[in-house]
């Protein structure tokens, strides 16, 4: 009898390293396929995005930014390039200013080229003007407005003199005017 158990438990032992050893290999084949599966997915869609890329174009960046924004723009003020912005002139009390950088970034990179003391700072008005918690942002991506919209931002980038690239978002500033005194 002895014998028999031992033969029994070494074929179940031996079974289930048979076993283990045919799992790991399926499954090491199955994370292949996977792998080559999501690879493929991308390919598709990138072929997709490509074809389809050639079909988008932004015939004038100041009704697409304006559309975006919700307000009609009258025309181009100025450019920052450090900054990556540009600023608007709209048809109401405020001015709009676009920048790939969020409001932290934007602030940072501002802080230094707007420190200037003296008559000379109050020639020129600062880009997120001079009271800024007054400045509502907006934030614009694929999510809220539309599957194309990275690359009709780097087109309306380009138009505008700005190296955005293909940015993934865009943040929106109004700016209220502020009145002279």
């Amino acid at each position: 009898m002895d014998l028999w158990a031992i033969a029994t438990l070494s074929a179940v032992l031996l079974l289930g390293a048979i076993l283990t050893l045919y799992n790991s290999r399926q499954a090491r084949a199955l994370r292949e396929m996977e792998q080559v599966l999501s690879d493929w997915y991308l390919m598709q869609v990138a072929e997709r995005r490509e074809a389809q890329r050639r079909a988008v174009k932004v015939d004038d960046p100041l009704l697409w930014l304006g559309g975006h924004a919700g307000l009609t723009l009258t025309g181009v003020e100025r450019r920052q390039e450090p900054a990556q912005a540009v600023s608007f002139l709209t048809d109401n009390a405020t001015r709009l200013v676009v920048s790939p950088l969020s409001p932290e970034r934007l602030k940072a990179v501002l802080k230094p080229l707007e420190a200037r003391s003296g008559k000379v700072s109050n020639l020129v008005d600062p880009l997120l003007g001079r009271s800024p918690r007054r400045v509502q942002v907006e934030e614009r991506s694929i999510l809220n407005a539309g599957e194309w919209f990275d690359v009709e931002a780097g087109q309306v980038g380009k138009a505008l003199g700005l190296n955005w690239g293909e940015p993934k978002r865009l943040y929106f500033y109004r700016v209220p005017l502020a009145e002279r005194k």
